[in-house]
């Protein structure tokens, strides 16, 4: 599934991954960016596991986009491992990578049990996202094939930073997944990988971690937040 949005509008924001900081999201979007309706809001993925609140992070992208915000959410491997033990997959895997945090947020033991609306925002979210001078994806892209949009399981688990702009139409690749110090994302903003994944729900666990970050493509201003959940 692919989504392709030309119309970049007043302001353009991507925030890097989230994993159930509700708290730090909020404080994100209302107090430092002060998003408005005129904005557009991409999320690179993993909304879910590992944080306390991940149903909450859930429950505000639904409510945005009721209220009619621009929101404009991509899947990261979180999200996928989510659905392939919905639709029949070995739970092992999502287990062994913050599925009882999730699971315990929405208040349910088994994910069957998961209300639709829920269901379908995971099921419905496409792999990247094209923009005029950006790709968002959550991961990166296999650029040893001759088509890398063909490869989503590269979307959603690769850790090579390699980018072929010839393959890209010109444009950098936007990411999360792997977790990077502030002063390594704020060097990635001029490389043809932007890294946002700041490690916000590691914060006490792993050193230099524990920011959410955002930037502002049309100013290319990063933002970043320590984790306040």
């Amino acid at each position: 599934m692919t989504e392709n949005i030309k119309n970049i509008k007043n302001r353009s924001f991507v925030i890097g991954d989230i994993h159930g900081c509700f708290k730090t999201l909020s404080k994100m979007l209302f107090d430092e960016l002060k998003i408005t309706k005129e904005d557009a809001i991409y999320f690179v993925g993993d909304f879910i596991d590992r944080g306390p609140r991940s149903k909450e992070v859930i429950d505000l992208l639904l409510e945005l986009v009721e209220k009619g915000y621009s929101i404009n959410p991509i899947r990261g491997n979180h999200e996928e491992m989510l659905v392939q033990h919905y639709l029949g997959e070995s739970p092992e895997n999502w287990f062994n990578n913050g599925a009882e945090a999730t699971l315990r947020s929405f208040g349910i033991k088994y994910i069957q049990e998961m209300e639709d609306k829920y269901l379908q925002f995971f099921l419905n979210l496409p792999y990247y996202i094209e923009l005029d001078d950006f790709i968002i994806c959550h991961a990166g892209m296999n650029f040893d094939i001759l088509n890398p949009f063909q490869d989503t399981e590269s979307m959603l688990w690769t850790r090579d930073d390699y980018v072929d702009m010839n393959k890209t139409g010109g444009r950098k690749l936007i990411c999360g997944h792997t977790t990077h110090l502030p002063e390594q994302i704020k060097l990635s903003l001029n490389d043809s990988k932007v890294q946002l994944d700041g490690g916000c729900v590691y914060l006490g666990r792993h050193p230099g971690l524990g920011f959410l970050c955002a930037i502002e493509l049309n100013s290319m201003k990063l933002h970043y937040l320590q984790n306040c959940d």
